[in-house]
């Protein structure tokens, strides 16, 4: 992969900065941010990760994880932004705050949906993650791998990936495996990874999975699958938000699904997820983008504004639509 040569000369050319991805992280923001932390703090450079949040607990055991800071004020003024993981600015919730006194914007990104807001964007569609991503970075900077580095990167590729799923193509697969193994190599135990990362149900969480897969719901002949998580059910299990993102898993591996999506009640909007399993026939990225959203052709999502039943009637009729097409094919 070919890094820009303005990525590198903005990193080595400047000594503040600001690290700093979209709300509600995930495995690849965490990672990156961490690694990107990482790479600067080798090179001598001064930086701050801050998110509007916080780390899941998954991500905790991650080196450097507490150094990530919840939006607050910034202890020196940075030079560069350097954003992570995120199509839009408004992904980077009140961290965009920042924004405006900071001289140069730097966005790194593999979200076909990415707006290109930044001064300077390096996009790269066709990568399984940022961490993949950053990966390159270190021979045109001249560092060396790292075993910490590494751990960082893999968590980055393994979440992103789906536990390594969703490489569609085979030559997508065997350039993100052979990455993965580069990685393990600096000494890293994949399996000892995915249980911190991924065996992290309570109690609570399974009864809240049990509750939600009750909502299971069909549609288009079963070929779309889809879950609810009211705000009533979210109150009731109110500590086990962290979990809804492996939700939309039990909908997608249904064989006859097609299109799945998890519909998340909130105050005023719905969150949507969509996962689409036939990405080059169904791109759930354009079925998101209508709706204000966007991600990937295999996984999407959007915040819609209004009542569960009226965007949930929205979205369906959209992705039935899309399927109605592929008929007339």
């Amino acid at each position: 992969m070919k890094v820009p040569r303005k990525i590198v000369d903005v990193i080595r050319g400047h000594s503040l900065f600001l690290v700093t991805s979209h709300i509600r992280p995930d495995g690849d923001a965490v990672g990156s941010l961490l690694a990107l932390d990482h790479i600067l703090k080798k090179m001598g450079k001064r930086s701050v990760i801050q998110i509007d949040g916080q780390v899941p607990p998954n991500f905790k055991f991650l080196p450097g994880s507490e150094n990530i800071r919840s939006y607050g004020d910034l202890p020196f003024l940075p030079e560069v932004a350097l954003i992570l993981d995120s199509p839009s600015a408004p992904r980077l919730g009140r961290v965009k705050r920042h924004l405006p006194e900071i001289h140069l914007l730097v966005n790194i990104d593999h979200h076909v949906s990415n707006q290109g807001f930044a001064g300077i964007n390096w996009v790269n569609e066709k990568s399984s993650s940022v961490g993949e991503m950053l990966f390159h970075l270190l021979n045109p900077l001249g560092l060396k791998l790292t075993r910490p580095l590494a751990l960082c990167l893999y968590v980055a590729l393994l979440t992103d990936m789906g536990k390594f799923q969703f490489m569609v193509t085979p030559a997508g697969g065997v350039r993100v495996l052979h990455l993965a193994a580069e990685l393990v190599e600096t000494g890293l135990v994949p399996y000892e990874i995915y249980k911190k990362v991924y065996n992290i149900y309570s109690p609570v969480q399974i009864k809240l999975l049990a509750e939600v897969l009750g909502t299971i719901r069909f549609a288009a002949d079963k070929q779309i699958s889809y879950l609810t998580l009211s705000r009533d059910i979210l109150k009731r299990y109110g500590g086990a938000e962290d979990t809804n993102d492996d939700l939309i898993a039990y909908p997608r591996d249904i064989v006859s699904t097609r299109v799945a999506m998890l519909f998340t009640e909130k105050e005023g909007s719905v969150k949507v997820s969509f996962r689409s399993k036939e990405p080059d026939l169904i791109d759930v990225n354009l079925i998101a983008s209508g709706f204000g959203g966007g991600g990937h052709p295999a996984a999407a999502g959007a915040d819609i504004p209004g009542d569960l039943k009226t965007v949930r009637q929205r979205v369906l009729g959209a992705v039935e639509k899309k399927l109605d097409q592929l008929k007339d094919k």
